[in-house]
């Protein structure tokens, strides 16, 4: 007997290998909707967006976001091409990192990361017919990079919801438009997430 619990002691001591990278002990997943309140060429800009990724060890997240103007209707620009009104749209995303300090807290603050790129372009919207903005004009869109880090407020409502309130600084460079140049700015940030956390 004392032998075989000899065996098997030696046998598990045998399975706990040391490495380099250590397995996770807890894996879980989100995916939230997101708000965010900017300023772009002068004007209110409303984001909308998704995200969502992996969990690791309630800590640390990596996943992937993506947000786009909403309010369109807000950026208008009369008899800007031939006598037509264009309108903007466009957004950016990318790839999406975060550390949460003492996450199972009810309140608690985490630090976002968002690497990635985005786009611009005018639109006809009177929808003529024949006039294809695109084709005709080569500076009516545009892509940036973007790096965007943040801090957040995070209030847990229930074991699988989430509250994030915060703020983030938006580096996007390489903007170059008839109307605007400058994406960069300090943005509001609201986000509802589900998840296991």
């Amino acid at each position: 007997m004392c032998l075989l619990s000899g065996v098997l002691a030696m046998a598990q001591t045998a399975t706990e290998m040391e490495t380099l990278i250590k397995t996770p002990s807890n894996l879980g997943w989100y995916v939230a909707s997101d708000f965010a309140y900017s300023q772009l060429d002068g004007k209110d800009a409303l984001l909308s967006g998704f995200s969502g990724g992996i969990f690791i060890n309630h800590k640390f997240s990596v996943g992937l976001g993506g947000y786009w103007l909403v309010n369109s209707d807000d950026f208008l620009y009369p008899d800007k091409v031939d006598g037509y009104t264009i309108g903007l749209n466009g957004g950016y995303g990318g790839l999406k990192l975060e550390y949460r300090m003492k996450p199972s807290s009810l309140v608690h603050v985490s630090f976002p990361l968002l690497i990635g790129g985005g786009g611009f372009e005018y639109g006809d919207l009177d929808d003529h017919d024949g006039f294809d903005i695109e084709d005709r004009y080569d500076y009516l869109d545009d892509g940036f990079f973007v790096l965007e880090p943040g801090v957040t407020v995070g209030i847990n409502i229930v074991k699988f919801m989430r509250l994030d309130v915060g703020v983030s600084y938006r580096y996007a460079p390489g903007i170059d438009f008839p109307t605007f140049n400058n994406f960069n700015g300090i943005t509001g940030n609201f986000s509802v997430k589900f998840g296991k956390f």
